[in-house]
């Protein structure tokens, strides 16, 4: 009996140790991973995308998929509250005096069960009273820690739910200026005057772009349940505004001629822009713990690429607009490669030899990583972009359930839509 005691009362700060960390961990505690929740997420996203696989109401579910989780961990933090109590009060079933029991009942570990239930949900019907003060002091605090987690889950809720509207309104408003294409051209041309000048209120689009991206992925690393956000169309996903986002980078910094438009290549706006999708991408990798492809030499990869830019420069070209193909007597800014991340890159050793392969160096003399970058050739420039950045929107595609090509594609777009209600 006094194996069992032990064993009992072990089991029950465990689990109530467990609950209250993670409770720590995923509401209170921002900077601190949760050991649980995200378990528990990642198991719940995994079995909801099966399972969707396999059934015709399969989209469905998969939208339904966040709220379905959100219930599950809170009812989770109940369970583990419920159970950890009832074990602490297994040993003392059988102690003489410490519950008033109803005459005629017999004492069973059910009855433990059911004062947890009773202590935890503050019901307290009074047919099992606790009459020792160790026993009275435990039911006193289960029903502070119910209050407390309930008080704590509607926090969370409140936390979670207002960023899925940031986040759809940050999508639907980009989407809206570029016209619901993916490589966003629309939105430079908006902002191109005839003369060839740019309108200064892109600098301001730009760092507002710049900086609601680092906010959205700052949030979803603090809430690591938004990853599991799934729209009904990938346009109004997180994953099409990195796409449209790559999009624009690849347009504005490795597109244009950097003499021509310097002051547009090389301005802070635009830097800012990339060296917070950079960032982003690993922070979103590294908060998913997904694997990503490293870089590589793959000719398929480099004549992909290569044909990229020469569509990409086409498309600025028919703007009237000097592409990086047409004028490039200066080294090529490259980015991609300029700043590391602690904690991001720890274990990766190829940084050195993905420099070398793709003709980027360091100008002697300077020390600005962002501006003193340089590439042989502007299609060398694009492609060592894409190859540091594509991996990173793979993986998160393929934890988010959709297609990279479908956040590639324009057709769907809510904009092209008129004859449907908008979800």
């Amino acid at each position: 009996m006094a194996l069992l005691a032990i064993g009992s009362t072990a089991l029950g700060l465990a689990l109530l140790g467990l609950a209250a960390f993670d409770i720590w961990a995923t509401v209170l505690h921002p900077g601190l991973e949760s050991p649980l929740s995200n378990r528990f997420h990642r198991a719940g996203w995994r079995f909801i995308s099966g399972v969707a696989r396999r059934v015709p109401f399969g989209a469905r579910l998969q939208e339904a998929a966040l709220p379905l989780l959100v219930a599950g961990l809170i009812s989770l933090w109940i369970m583990l509250m419920f159970l950890g109590f009832a074990a602490l009060y297994v040993p003392w079933l059988d102690v003489s005096g410490a519950f008033n029991i109803a005459s005629g009942a017999t004492r069973h570990w059910s009855d433990a069960l059911y004062l947890s239930g009773t202590a935890l949900s503050t019901l307290g019907f009074g047919d099992i009273t606790p009459e020792a003060w160790p026993v009275r002091a435990l039911a006193v605090l289960e029903g502070m820690s119910g209050m407390a987690t309930i008080s704590l889950a509607i926090a969370y809720v409140l936390a979670v739910y207002p960023t899925l509207a940031r986040l759809r309104v940050s999508v639907t408003a980009l989407e809206a200026e570029v016209a619901g294409r993916a490589d966003g051209l629309p939105l430079l041309r908006r902002y191109l005057h005839e003369d060839g000048r740019w309108d200064g209120d892109l600098d301001a689009r730009l760092r507002t772009l710049a900086l609601e991206l680092l906010a959205l992925t700052e949030n979803h690393e603090t809430h690591p349940i938004l990853y599991y956000n799934h729209p009904p169309r990938v346009q109004q996903s997180m994953l099409r505004m990195l796409v449209t986002t790559q999009h624009l980078i690849g347009f504005l910094r490795y597109g244009l001629s950097p003499e021509h438009h310097a002051n547009l290549v090389k301005n802070p706006q635009i830097l800012l822009l990339e060296q917070a999708f950079a960032f982003s991408l690993r922070r979103l990798a590294a908060s998913l713990h997904t694997a990503t492809r490293q870089a590589s030499n793959d000719p398929l990869d480099k004549s992909r690429y290569a044909a990229d830019f020469a569509r990409l420069c086409g498309d600025l070209e028919a703007l009237g607009l000097t592409s990086a193909r047409q004028l490039d007597a200066e080294p090529v800014p490259v980015l991609a490669q300029g700043t590391r991340y602690p904690g991001l890159d720890e274990g990766r050793e190829d940084t050195a030899p993905f420099e070398a392969q793709h003709g980027v160096g360091v100008h002697p003399g300077k020390i600005d990583p962002v501006l003193d970058l340089a590439s042989e050739s502007p299609v060398g420039a694009y492609s060592a972009f894409r190859l540091t950045t594509d991996p990173y929107l793979v993986a998160y595609a393929a934890t988010s359930a959709y297609s990279l090509d479908d956040a590639e594609s324009d057709a769907g777009s809510v904009w092209e839509i008129a004859d449907e209600r908008l979800p």
